[in-house]
């Protein structure tokens, strides 16, 4: 016999969801939040309802979220990203919650109807914090390893300079789908955070790009000791390439930043 939830057992499945589900409309405006109760992972947010997100987090975080809303509402499918937040982000915080910066992992969906004349997302964060620290420290256990690696490479690299041919490009970056996809038509998608890393290498045509530059175009404003998490998702992305047998390498050079080896079209 067929039997339907009860509003208020819908509502109890709703609330006991261990990660926080956001109901968001276009600008911003929190219009329901479910879930995400347990404040050893996740801030208490149930008084965000009924404000908008330029309320209650600084310009330069709010609009990043504003602008990941606009992605999920003009591409197919749902949109990835991953985030840090901490309570220095948070205007007039006084709820109880981690002090330090937590990461998180954003699932965005548009949905098919509106609130009050608005598009809305569904967005799902979920606490990715302890996998970003062992991430970390695997980055750390590797970085003797680059760096000979990056010695060699550059030294091989001084002798064949002037006898290396011009690339052939059998990749192309699709920046709005984040996908890569070979010239036989193979594709496989890629994370907001790989792609943007991507992008920016491919624009420096094979050039170093400085640490400096990388924090400041892919950290979201952080501090420049987020470096680290670059590395954590550059350490992803070279898995990916050669899963997928991409011919295109990232090279590290030490003290310096990251440079494409290859090339790639772009599709912007």
């Amino acid at each position: 016999m067929e039997q339907s939830l009860s509003y208020q057992q819908q509502m109890a499945v709703l609330t006991s969801f261990p990660d926080p589900v956001f109901l968001l409309a276009q600008d911003g405006l929190y219009v329901a939040i479910y879930g995400g109760t347990d404040s050893r992972y996740y801030h208490d947010g149930s008084g965000l309802i009924g404000k908008r997100i330029s309320d209650v987090l600084l310009p330069e975080k709010a609009q990043w979220f504003l602008d990941e809303i606009a992605k999920a509402l003009t591409k197919p499918g749902l949109h990835v990203v991953e985030y840090g937040l901490s309570a220095r982000d948070i205007q007039g915080l006084d709820t109880p919650g981690p002090a330090e910066m937590i990461w998180f992992e954003g699932r965005v969906q548009k949905l098919d109807f509106l609130v009050d004349g608005q598009v809305v997302v569904l967005w799902v964060a979920s606490n990715i914090t302890h996998r970003i620290q062992v991430e970390s420290q695997l980055t750390d256990a590797l970085r003797r390893e680059r760096e000979v690696l990056d010695t060699l490479w550059k030294r091989i690299s001084s002798v064949n300079k002037m006898s290396v041919p011009s690339p052939v490009v059998n990749w192309t970056l699709n920046i709005l789908q984040s996908t890569l996809i070979s010239a036989q038509g193979h594709a496989f998608a890629l994370t907001a955070n790989e792609t943007a890393l991507l992008h920016l290498l491919t624009q420096a045509n094979g050039e170093v790009v400085d640490k400096e530059i990388l924090v400041t175009q892919l950290s979201h404003g952080l501090n420049a000791n987020q470096y680290n998490r670059i590395q954590v998702t550059l350490s992803r992305l070279r898995q990916k390439l050669v899963e997928h047998r991409c011919e295109v390498k990232i090279r590290s050079v030490f003290g310096k930043g990251l440079a494409l080896v290859g090339a790639l079209n772009l599709v912007e």
